[in-house]
């Protein structure tokens, strides 16, 4: 399995020294950053030749360098931030670009991050929904448990029942915990950000998953689609979590215009955590995956 570019490295079962530098700051940090930590790690990756980005953040952010970002594109070396700008730019005439960089990428995360692209471009062909359909398959039918242990303190690593099944399935828990933790979340969530009404019951199922990152990563997708009908699901997600999973599960209920999501997450989210998300929210955040 590939190394996240960004994600935290998952320290052995027996370093218990690392394991606290790791998630010092509590489980509620780290569930927070689940988003931003896969979806850097997407626009960090090279797609194509040696061609890296060396301040994506800076770069992404100015609107200006969306030519560039085309011209990166077609000309075959570029990297996952310059998608993501042409997307954001609504740039539609980069369609066959990217349908054909599809076709030809043999990279399972170059291909999702495309394929996400078009969707959200507009070009509703199959085969890019059938592929990240594909893609998030296995966290829909994972039956791993939290790798983080909610039951006791901050910087305790992993759960006990995550290394039995990470001995159980023959699997080193460095390696497991990344994949719990990021990167099938983080294909949820490439998914989930598409727009495409064809996902929501694919995120409903994933509020059933025994690993809360999933269920984090599908309610923030049915938040981003506002899908009213979720609302009762991810409260009760949030009622069958531990606190601290509960409480950024609840954070996707903010956007939702409804009396009974606003109340629970008023119950579940810390008072000082609520303030900032709303006032982001009064400044044009609209969803928990835009801007």
């Amino acid at each position: 399995m590939r190394e996240c570019p960004v994600c935290p490295r998952i320290p052995p079962a027996h370093d218990s020294g690392s394991r606290k530098r790791a998630y010092d700051g509590g489980h509620l940090r780290i569930n927070r950053n689940i988003s931003l930590f896969v979806l850097s790690a997407l626009l960090t990756v090279v797609a194509h030749g040696q061609q890296s980005q060396p301040s994506s953040t800076t770069y992404a952010a100015d609107r200006g360098n969306v030519p560039d970002a085309i011209a990166k594109r077609k000309s075959g070396n570029f990297a996952l931030v310059h998608v993501e700008m042409i997307v954001k730019a609504g740039a539609v005439e980069a369609i066959p670009a990217l349908k054909e960089q599809f076709a030809r990428s043999q990279d399972p995360l170059v291909k999702a991050k495309l394929a996400n692209a078009l969707l959200r471009l507009g070009d509703r062909e199959d085969i890019y929904w059938d592929y990240l359909v594909k893609q998030v398959t296995p966290a829909l039918e994972s039956d791993a448990p939290d790798f983080i242990d909610y039951s006791s303190p901050p910087g305790g690593g992993p759960s006990p029942a995550f290394l039995a099944w990470a001995r159980a399935h023959g699997e080193s828990p460095e390696s497991a915990g990344q994949n719990a933790m990021y990167w099938l979340p983080g294909k949820l969530t490439l998914l989930g950000s598409t727009g495409d009404p064809r996902v929501v019951a694919l995120l409903q199922r994933g509020l059933l998953s025994p690993n809360h990152m999933i269920v984090i990563a599908a309610a923030e997708g049915l938040s981003e689609l506002h899908d009213k009908n979720s609302i009762p699901l991810i409260i009760d997600a949030c009622e069958r979590a531990p606190s601290g999973a509960a409480a950024v599960i609840a954070e996707s209920l903010l956007y939702f215009d409804d009396a009974d999501a606003n109340s629970v997450f008023d119950r579940y989210v810390p008072e000082d955590r609520a303030k900032i998300l709303r006032k982001a929210k009064a400044q044009g955040k609209k969803t928990p995956l835009s801007d």
